[in-house]
């Protein structure tokens, strides 16, 4: 039986992981600045609207309003709560379930392009930082399916924390959703993307776990327009 190959988790010199880091850094203040001024210009839409869209041209409007929110939304440390706070008080409660289930589509979207990213990618990241360890831990991870992964977690982290955070994943990726101040760690995108990536959430819970954790606030938008909660809403 041959030995498992050693595994390689040398950092490289500050000098050359700094100007990664700088890139990486530029790439995601950029996106966040783009995604700021596309939630202007979709706005500036919303503000154009009738009350009621009826014309074929208004409902292609609306139509692309919400592709871009739930494009934007999949997208780590981009607050897409904004857009959608914006046309709730424009339009009202009509407009709670197309947010859902944009919002749904969105995060879905991130967390399923997480699962195509290799885990191995956040290797060079954490050796960039002169994380070893996490980077050592990612290494055994790779080859792992996703129950050996959770095994391996529930080894490799502190034991009095571990078994908990592993066995309620499910609740806490919807609490993180859920969680105010979110987007300082990557918004509901960014919690997403790296839900997927990890490998040890499985699409059939997750997806549905999703589903319910962004439920609450159209729900509620929903109901508070329509009972006269809110009256400032349209109806």
């Amino acid at each position: 039986m041959s030995a498992r190959p050693e595994i390689d988790t040398t950092p490289p010199t500050w000098g050359e992981s700094l100007p990664r880091l700088a890139v990486k850094l530029v790439v995601l203040i950029a996106i966040v600045f783009l995604s700021h001024f596309v939630i202007d210009y979709a706005l500036s839409w919303a503000e154009s609207l009738p009350a009621r869209a009826e014309a074929r041209a208004e409902r292609l409007i609306l139509l692309a309003i919400f592709i871009t929110y739930a494009l934007l939304i999949a997208l780590p440390f981009v607050p897409g709560i904004e857009i959608a706070i914006a046309l709730l008080v424009l339009r009202g409660p009509e407009f709670a379930l197309p947010i859902y289930l944009a919002t749904m589509g969105g995060l879905s979207l991130a967390f399923l392009a997480g699962r195509l990213v290799p885990i191995h990618s956040l290797k060079r990241f954490f050796l960039d930082l002169h994380l070893v360890k996490a980077a050592a831990l990612v290494d055994r991870l790779g080859p792992m399916g996703p129950a050996q992964r959770v095994r391996e977690l529930q080894r490799s982290l502190p034991r009095k924390h571990a078994r908990f955070a592993l066995r309620y994943r499910y609740v806490g990726l919807a609490l993180l959703i859920n969680m105010p101040g979110s987007g300082l760690i990557g918004g509901g995108g960014g919690i997403c993307l790296m839900a997927g990536m990890s490998g040890v959430f499985t699409p059939r819970i997750a997806l549905p776990t999703i589903a319910i954790a962004i439920l609450p606030f159209p729900l509620f938008m929903w109901f508070a327009g329509n009972s006269g909660l809110m009256p400032w809403l349209p109806a």
